[in-house]
């Protein structure tokens, strides 16, 4: 289960084998899509594409945040969920307000 800030630990992204952005590589783990657009909760809120709430959208893929937890007694949780929007970016917005991190792009 994600803490209460949405995060997940390593375990449960073992268990779900979901694609990973590492920044600090610049990679991703895996990348099953020829293009996809993942978004944070909040980036998909800022451009008006908010997820589905109570657990009724599922992650896509995941963003390791190497910081995430710090100060806190909770250093597991440091993946954060990353949500397809790929549909609405290629259709209606635009890439190029993205971020490149943000753009899956298979090989």
């Amino acid at each position: 289960m994600p803490n209460k800030y949405g995060r997940y630990n390593g375990m449960e992204i073992a268990a779900l084998d979901l694609p990973v952005y590492i920044p600090r590589s610049d990679r991703w783990t895996k990348t099953p899509y020829k293009m996809a657009v993942l978004l944070s909760k909040s980036r998909c809120a800022k451009f008006g594409v908010p997820i589905l709430g109570n657990g009724l959208e599922k992650p896509s893929a995941f963003l390791y945040a190497a910081n995430a937890g710090s100060g806190t007694s909770d250093l597991g949780h440091r993946y954060v969920p990353l949500y397809d929007r790929t549909h609405v970016f290629v259709n209606e917005i635009g890439l190029d307000q993205l971020r490149e991190r943000e753009i899956m792009r298979g090989s």
